[in-house]
């Protein structure tokens, strides 16, 4: 077995492992090479062959990055892998653990198996069966009965409020609330940006999550990826037909929030969204279904704008959107009367978070 190095480089060919990631790895193996394991703008990344003690080899990929928010991605990364690992094992790479470098404290990663993938778009029946195969496993098995997570994890570097609540209405108002905060701080604060948010907050978000909730309607929380665009799932080299999903951003919601990174004019995943609809059907009010998709894809172009604080346009895009939803809910009854949500009940959610790519 290589020496330990103190001090030595999280990444790159040939490098030697931290103590911390050795023990992290399956005990008495011999590590054979390591390699870059991909690029990310937010973690590093590392493929580790190793030689097992009975001869046999075995491939592990380690992400990491530094810091109290790095460590907080790590587990979050953890933990959400290792949920979705739980329902359905055969599409997600299974998780190992987490933990920090001994040479550098500061440095913190997350390990699990390799696969092998080809860097290319989903085929859009695959996609929707990995889908709705995790929502119909999952579907009402939420730990707390509610919606949220056991801690929050990150959409790219940028942590999610999970915590736990029992109305799907105020919880997702809950982490679009959260994720506006931290494009602000990146951005800086905008009078009228502020403005829509509101109108976004009071007539958007009850007019089409509401009603799911409302005349004896119930949405049954189900454990979601939260980030499936196609940067995140990709078919395995050795098996082209079967789909590997990774870099979730776990949390307990409704299913049709997964289905947000196929709306027109995004990641060509239209085709795989009408097939997942077939399998899942539509919740009801089923007329509401592709503005509620919409609603949910606000998400994403919030965050992007966040993470991407120094392109203008990435603002305008987000502006563009709530001002479009909050037309639609002013001609379309928003100023109906509308049930109350349900009463929440929230439990304190630890923090923690995951993901690379663009959600």
């Amino acid at each position: 077995m290589a020496p330990y190095i103190v001090g030595v480089g999280p990444i790159g060919d040939d490098v030697e492992l931290d103590e911390g990631v050795m023990e992290a790895l399956p005990a008495g193996c011999r590590v054979l090479n390591t390699a870059r394991g991909g690029e990310s703008l937010w973690v590093e990344t590392l493929r580790i062959e190793v030689e097992l003690p009975d001869g046999t080899e075995q491939v592990f990929f380690k992400k990491g990055a530094s810091g109290p928010v790095g460590l907080n991605m790590m587990k979050g990364a953890f933990e959400s892998e290792k949920a979705l690992y739980s329902f359905i094992p055969e599409y997600v790479p299974k998780p190992v653990t987490y933990g920090s470098y001994r040479s550098r404290p500061d440095m913190h990663f997350y390990i699990a198996e390799y696969v092998e993938m080809d860097d290319v778009h989903p085929d859009p029946r695959a996609w929707a069966e990995v889908f709705s195969t995790l929502h119909k496993r999952s579907m009402g098995k939420s730990p707390e009965g509610k919606f949220g997570f056991h801690i929050d994890t990150h959409l790219a570097n940028i942590p999610q409020d999970n915590t736990w609540n029992s109305s799907w209405e105020k919880f997702w108002a809950q982490i679009f609330r959260s994720l506006c905060e931290k494009e602000e701080a990146a951005r800086g604060p905008d009078d009228d940006l502020t403005r829509l948010k509101k109108a976004f907050l009071e007539i958007v978000i009850p007019r089409y999550l509401r009603p799911l909730e409302s005349d004896g309607r119930v949405i049954h929380p189900t454990l979601l990826h939260n980030n499936g665009w196609p940067g995140n799932i990709k078919p395995r080299t050795d098996s082209p037909h079967n789909l590997c999903l990774f870099d979730s951003c776990a949390v307990w919601g409704h299913s049709e929030a997964d289905v947000r990174v196929t709306r027109p004019n995004t990641w060509n995943l239209e085709v795989a969204g009408e097939i997942y609809r077939d399998i899942m059907g539509v919740s009801e009010p089923q007329e509401d279904f592709n503005i509620r998709i919409e609603v949910y894809a606000t998400l994403g172009l919030v965050l992007r704008s966040a993470m991407y604080s120094k392109e203008p346009a990435r603002r305008l895009l987000f502006i563009e959107q709530m001002e479009k939803l909050i037309d639609l809910a002013m001609t379309s009854g928003a100023m109906r009367s509308l049930p109350a949500p349900a009463t929440t009940q929230s439990v304190s959610a630890q923090n923690t978070q995951d993901n690379l790519g663009n959600p």
